[in-house]
């Protein structure tokens, strides 16, 4: 039984660490997520932005604003991408948290079956001692 809850301590302790580490790639993934929507949304700004602008070599501000408008929009193009790839990389973090969340639970679990069968050990012990001991036991009961 001693092996066994060496065995169980080992397993909560890499589940448990399993977790956190699930955990920190979740609010990683959710922070590159944001950046990456914070990117395309000031792209979009900026692309919304150009425009051409009144004055004497008008030709070539309309030339270079269209030039920038349509870096600014494969800047966009490029960055929705960035926002899509950043969700998907959050869905797989926020289903690996949930994995190691459950595998957790799951040794937790064992842990506590393991000590309500050592429990129940011990019960059948003290029921099955001398009436001294087992009077010994109920006084040790009744006084905490």
């Amino acid at each position: 039984m001693a092996r066994d809850a060496k065995r169980l301590g080992r397993m909560l302790r890499v589940r448990s660490l399993q977790l956190d580490l699930a955990r920190a790639e979740q609010a990683a993934a959710a922070e590159r997520a944001s950046s990456a929507t914070a990117l395309a949304a000031r792209i979009e700004s900026l692309r919304q932005d150009v425009a051409p602008r009144e004055g004497r070599d008008q030709g070539l501000s309309l030339f270079a604003a269209a030039h920038y408008r349509d870096r600014l929009a494969k800047s966009q193009v490029e960055a929705q991408r960035r926002v899509q790839i950043a969700h998907q990389q959050l869905d797989q973090a926020r289903d690996a948290a949930s994995a190691a969340k459950r595998d957790h639970g799951v040794v937790e679990k064992l842990i506590e079956r393991e000590l309500e069968l050592q429990a129940a050990a011990a019960r059948k012990a003290l029921e099955n001692a001398p009436h001294h001991a087992r009077a010994l036991a109920r006084t040790l009961l009744k006084d905490g």
